[in-house]
């Protein structure tokens, strides 16, 4: 199963998909140019669980990927890296004039 999140979705259908919608809604409302995230994880038959994240932000897309031993922690884990990017996007694409 995989999860699309986007600007303005609210809930999820179980725990984890309510846990990531809940948890990844902060990039919309931080940066505006987040326009989707997709979540793809392992399932649950193997040992480490893997997180897969895919943001479209205008112009461009950005993977990571993070494992854990609970879903939940390797989504905190990909969600990190997730922000790092964004941030690196951010201060290249919209630098301020000097």
């Amino acid at each position: 199963m995989d999860i699309k999140v986007e600007r303005d979705s609210i809930g999820g259908k179980n725990y984890f998909e309510k846990y990531a919608v809940d948890h990844l809604q902060d990039y919309f409302n931080k940066y505006n140019f987040v326009e989707s995230i997709k979540v793809f994880f392992r399932g649950k038959k193997h040992n480490t669980k893997k997180i897969k994240l895919q943001a479209r932000l205008k112009g461009k897309d950005v993977f990571v990927e993070a494992s854990a031993v609970r879903h939940d922690l390797a989504l905190d884990l990909a969600s990190k890296k997730l922000r790092t990017q964004v941030e690196k996007y951010k201060s290249k694409r919209f630098q301020k004039a000097s």
